[in-house]
């Protein structure tokens, strides 16, 4: 169950649904007590803020908010730039709260009102996770994109936030769940024929992975006892030195592939 600890702009608040989960919602454009008249003389749903022509003449047919936004508390800071993958998950659902049951829905009996009992399935609203990236510092994130299905962003700093949408304000969004996640492609590296001397030879990775890779060498023309040493594992290359049986250095020709995730820019 997500518990929202990120900021929400003037346009969103925070409440619960009826299973009881925290929701984000789209916020009322005039508040209840905001109205024109006296409070005894408001009349409509509390939380939609009087709507009724005489306390609330501007919106009183509809009063929920348009759009607006929500910043995640996370964000991520990397050791250097990559093109990381990006996905979003969003659980949402939406009432049109004007249309209620006991409103009659154009019927004259409360027996021939339509169902459902309170509120019908919006296909209006919308919610959706935009991050906003940069090469230098969380401070200097200014714009934002949507992620869509394995979005590709290149960046070291990352924020995120959720833009709620309604294009009907008498539809009010209600987002139970938000979640993104952030993955980096898996890829290799090879060599051929490298040959290294007696003393060793270092390898530099074209472009540094985000985390060590796994090495696989293959080397070419090994006598009986003979072997190699791999040192200086990171995830911008390596160093490799063969031996003979008697622990002396020799030069032997080889190749080497690396598997690993992330490719540093």
């Amino acid at each position: 169950m997500a518990d929202f600890l990120g900021t929400r702009d003037s346009n969103v608040g925070l409440s619960t649904d009826s299973v009881g989960r925290k929701v984000l919602i789209l916020d009322t454009i005039t508040k209840f007590d905001s109205t024109q008249g006296n409070f005894e003389s408001a009349e409509g749903v509390f939380d939609l803020g009087a709507t009724n022509q005489s306390s609330n003449p501007t919106n009183f047919n509809g009063n929920v908010q348009s759009s607006g936004f929500y910043t995640f508390a996370n964000t991520i800071s990397l050791d250097a730039v990559y093109d990381t993958n990006l996905g979003a998950i969003v659980g949402m659902t939406a009432d049109d709260e004007y249309d209620l049951f006991d409103s009659g829905r154009g019927a004259t009996l409360f027996e021939s009102a339509k169902a459902p009992f309170d509120g019908s399935p919006e296909i209006q609203c919308g919610a959706e996770i935009q991050v906003g990236a940069s090469d230098t510092s969380l401070a200097n994130i200014s714009s934002f994109q949507k992620i869509s299905q394995q979005s590709t962003i290149k960046g070291r700093y990352y924020k995120f936030r959720c833009k709620i949408t309604s294009d009907d304000n008498k539809v009010r969004a209600k987002v139970h769940d938000l979640k993104f996640t952030v993955n980096f492609e898996k890829r290799t590296e090879s060599g051929e024929d490298i040959v290294a001397s007696a003393s060793g030879q270092a390898i530099t990775f074209t472009n540094a992975f985000y985390a060590t890779p796994s090495i696989g060498i293959s080397a070419q023309g090994l006598a009986t006892g003979d072997y190699y040493q791999i040192t200086s594992k990171s995830k911008t290359g390596f160093t490799i030195r063969f031996y003979n049986s008697s622990n002396v250095g020799i030069s032997k020709t080889f190749d080497y592939q690396v598997v690993g995730y992330g490719l540093k820019s």
